[in-house]
């Protein structure tokens, strides 16, 4: 009983959300690798040994914020799909909600970069990520788009990965410029462009 509790202590999931929103916004700034144990434990307000009691180690608390970001936008996939959005509508509407978050977004982009270098231990999520993305992406566009009518070089597939690929590309210039880029209205211009092959 005592041995539950614990395991489920309010205090203790306090605390380790408030590591994690700490570790964002300073990963946010200076990427993972600039930052130490060292620099979250004392903004937080804990020992070094008292962070690593909730993350054993820096790649520990690297993956709990991604898998926090999982968590988070399947959530939003979800609650869109409860609205009866489809997968661009959700799509769309998902860049919308991640500019009300841009510390989120540059985050993101920042880890998605240093995950490129070998040792990164983030690189086998993220390649899991994109894999699961063109593969959830390829399995819904096929219930929107009239495979008879698309090019036969085309796939559902590519198209997955023209959208998520312009919107990673769209994401950098955003984030260099904010007013340089309207991601959401140029995602939509794109699937305007697949309009003759819609079902």
């Amino acid at each position: 009983m005592n041995k539950i509790a614990r395991r489920k202590s309010p205090k203790g999931e306090e605390r380790r959300r408030l590591i994690l929103d700490v570790a964002t916004r300073l990963f946010a700034r200076g990427g993972f690798n600039t930052v130490s144990l060292a620099d979250i434990a004392n903004e937080v307000g804990l020992t070094q040994a008292g962070l690593l009691h909730h993350f054993p180690s820096k790649n520990a608390l690297l993956m709990g914020m991604l898998e926090q970001r999982e968590d988070m936008f399947h959530k939003s996939v979800e609650r869109r799909e409860q609205l009866g959005m489809n997968y661009f509508e959700s799509f769309v509407a998902s860049l919308r909600e991640n500019e009300r978050n841009p510390e989120m977004v540059q985050l993101f982009t920042i880890l998605s970069g240093e995950s490129l270098i070998d040792d990164n231990p983030s690189k086998d999520w993220f390649v899991n990520h994109y894999d699961q993305m063109v593969r959830r992406g390829a399995e819904e566009i096929s219930k929107l788009i009239d495979l008879d009518k698309l090019p036969q070089e085309v796939s559902v597939e590519d198209i997955a990965r023209a959208a998520i690929g312009l919107a990673d590309g769209l994401r950098l210039q955003w984030l260099m410029d904010p007013n340089s880029v309207d991601r959401p209205g140029t995602i939509t211009k794109f699937v305007a462009l697949l309009q003759p092959y819609m079902r």
